[in-house]
């Protein structure tokens, strides 16, 4: 298998999980916070789709699909609130996330082994200790992934204390 095989393989598995974990969820259930302040479902694949726009689409390709309030709303720092008329609608996270997926998608199946080892076109955008973390385009796409892994069990634990059966 080669890099991009890999790659690709890693970020659909990441989002294989994360749809399978919202698939049976209700537009209630996606705004479910066991605490006020603790991030529901919908606030986490808003996320999710920002972070695959930043790490890879944006520092990496240089290229941004995000609409311009999505960040106030699901990026670092933001604060998930209860109340679902501040957020886009379920079909519309869902459209955008599939959106920068696809496009990830591609950008990663059009890189050439050696572009996996060269500095991202915008890591400049980063803090300084955050660009070492992400200072290679593999770094970002690897990183995106185990974001999404790891926001993806933050639902799997929200769907357990909803009373709800795994989904994978």
């Amino acid at each position: 298998m080669d890099l991009n095989d890999f790659a690709v393989s890693a970020l659909d598995m990441a989002r294989w999980l994360t749809l399978a974990a919202v698939k049976d969820l209700t537009d209630r259930e996606m705004m479910f916070q066991p605490a006020l302040g603790l991030n529901h479902p919908l606030w986490l694949i808003g996320h999710i789709a920002t972070s695959e726009n930043g790490l890879i689409l944006d520092a990496c390709a240089g290229q941004d699909l995000l609409p311009p309030d999505w960040m106030g709303k699901f990026g670092i720092g933001s604060q998930p609130v209860s109340d679902a008329n501040v957020y886009p609608t379920r079909d519309e996270v869902l459209a955008l996330l599939e959106k920068t997926h696809a496009a990830a998608l591609d950008y990663v199946k059009s890189l050439t082994p050696e572009d996996f080892d060269t500095r991202p076109v915008n890591l400049d955008r980063f803090p300084p200790g955050v660009q070492e973390r992400f200072s290679t385009v593999a770094r970002c796409i690897s990183g995106h992934v185990s974001h999404e892994f790891s926001h993806v069990g933050q639902i799997a634990m929200l769907r357990r204390i909803m009373g709800k059966a795994p989904r994978v």
